[in-house]
């Protein structure tokens, strides 16, 4: 049976899931946090490094987007870790190392985060967020022969709670990697080239946002926002195929010139199993392998006026747009057309028949400094919208700029700025002051809710990166009552580290 996105009265799934999580365990967290700093401590003691090896941390190397954990819009990282020969897992280098010689690629690499909300929200406080990732990448021709074509399985633990789950309850979640703690299997797919790798067909499992609605200055940034939309993140059931839940799909890719490519995805429409509560809960362990459900289909063409410039300064720009079949409820109105705020509606919220948006999206270098190819600036927007009367969202945009190299003595550090606005449907807004109205709420849902952000990227060695984060959040959930908070919030400043550690 087809499922439908929740009535208007009830708000988005996607809200319902950003839930206070008052039994946060600090000690827990800060116990994590000890783990992380005595595994650092413990690398840095085993493999100081070396002068030849930061080198070997080029800027290119950021490019490569499936380093990036589950988002891989977010900027890439630096060179496999190079230990010593003494360091206590230059064994497992080594080994590694044969099987990468056989076809065999496999990486793990562990983000650990510390936020604090400083002011705004719902409570001040800190927390501890964490991601463990771990990836295996076969080339099969390589290995067996099999011409073209590439196997990979890509699983998370997940752990800690994030400040959004924790302070602010705000949609756009601080952390794109705070979710529910499990064990996932995430990627699971098999690509195969043709015709001299102009075109590339994919099927398995995967997030939408692997390779659709991403740009690739937007990657530095650690909202949610800036890897999976806020808009779809919203409207789309159970949050749409976005980590931590990836979804069965299949993804053809035509390289039609050196500057045109076309892309075409389809994707199971409802990630999860049918139920109630968390979506993340209900596929705990990402095996559900969903593929009775309505579809969600993208398609988008890229186009690159010049395909010979540097990986980290592009210019792209993209066209595309998403159709979901699944059912969506009325966000103002009932099945007779009388106001769901109203005391008379019946609560059963009219259906519509499928959803869509449009979408563009600029990555523009436009500062290169001189003798470089690789260090400048950059600017990056994205603008989508939809229909309203179906949709908690109808629009949303996001922009911002990456300064790669600001200081030339570290080519490899990037600092971003951006911001993020998620607009509220001015049908839900209406649904809102009819709740005013009728005496049944206090206060109408705000316009939007937006996010503004700053951000250092600083590559320690080749295997630890730092990055201090800064957020405002304005209007945290636009004023609309979740489990979280039944009553407007003020807005937040958040600040935090992150240290992604590649072994």
């Amino acid at each position: 049976m087809a499922k439908t996105s929740n009535p208007a009265c009830c708000r988005s799934e996607a809200f319902d899931r950003v839930v206070h999580s008052a039994g946060l365990r600090q000690g827990v967290a800060w116990a994590r946090l000890g783990l992380a700093s005595a595994i650092t401590c413990a690398l840095l003691c085993a493999s100081p490094p070396s002068a030849e090896s930061a080198d070997d941390t080029s800027a290119n190397s950021k490019a490569q987007p499936d380093d990036s954990g589950p988002s891989v819009s977010r900027d890439a990282t630096p060179s496999e870790p190079d230990f010593s020969p003494g360091g206590w897992l230059s064994a497992f280098h080594r080994e590694r190392q044969k099987l990468k010689d056989l076809g065999i690629t496999f990486k793990v690499h562990e983000e650990s985060e510390v936020w604090a909300n400083v002011t705004g929200g719902k409570r001040q406080g800190t927390s501890y967020n964490g991601l463990t990732t771990a990836k295996l990448d076969v080339d099969l021709d390589k290995l067996v022969g099999w011409s073209g074509a590439e196997f990979l399985v890509e699983a998370f633990d997940i752990h800690g709670h994030g400040p959004s789950r924790s302070f602010l309850g705000n949609q756009q979640l601080v952390s794109n990697i705070e979710a529910a703690p499990s064990i996932k299997l995430y990627d699971l797919w098999l690509d195969q080239t043709l015709f001299d790798g102009k075109l590339s067909v994919r099927v398995g499992q995967e997030g939408a946002n692997d390779e659709m609605m991403t740009t690739k200055y937007a990657g530095l940034f650690l909202n949610s926002s800036f890897g999976f939309p806020g808009m779809p993140a919203s409207d789309l059931p159970s949050g749409g195929p976005n980590y931590p839940m990836a979804t069965p799909f299949a993804r053809a890719q035509l390289k039609a010139n050196d500057e045109v490519t076309f892309v075409g995805a389809i994707f199971n429409g409802d990630p999860a199993p049918n139920g109630t509560g968390d979506p993340q809960i209900r596929d705990r362990n990402g095996t559900a392998f969903r593929l009775n459900d309505h579809a969600l289909a993208f398609s988008e063409v890229w186009y690159a006026p010049d395909p010979s410039a540097s990986a980290n300064l592009p210019t792209t720009y993209k066209l595309g747009a998403w159709y979901s079949s699944s059912n969506f409820t009325d966000q103002r109105f009932d099945t007779a057309g009388t106001l769901l705020a109203s005391p008379a509606s019946s609560g059963l919220a009219r259906q519509h028949t499928g959803d869509w948006a449009f979408y563009g999206i600029v990555d523009q270098s436009v500062w290169q400094r001189p003798g470089t190819t690789d260090q400048g600036i950059g600017l990056f927007l994205q603008v989508m919208g939809g229909p309203s009367d179906r949709n908690l969202s109808h629009l949303f945009v996001e922009g911002g700029m990456n300064f790669v190299a600001p200081f030339p003595e570290r080519p490899d550090d990037t600092f971003g700025l951006a911001v993020s606005y998620l607009g509220i449907s001015p049908a839900a807004r209406d649904f809102s002051r009819d709740l005013v109205a009728f005496g049944r709420a206090t206060s109408s849902y705000a316009s939007n809710e937006t996010v503004l952000e700053a951000t250092y990227q600083a590559p320690v060695t080749n295997w630890l990166t730092l990055q201090p984060d800064a957020q405002f959040v304005f209007n945290p959930n636009a004023g609309i009552p979740n489990f979280f908070s039944n009553r407007p919030l003020p807005n937040a400043l958040v600040i935090g580290m992150r240290a992604t550690i590649r072994l």
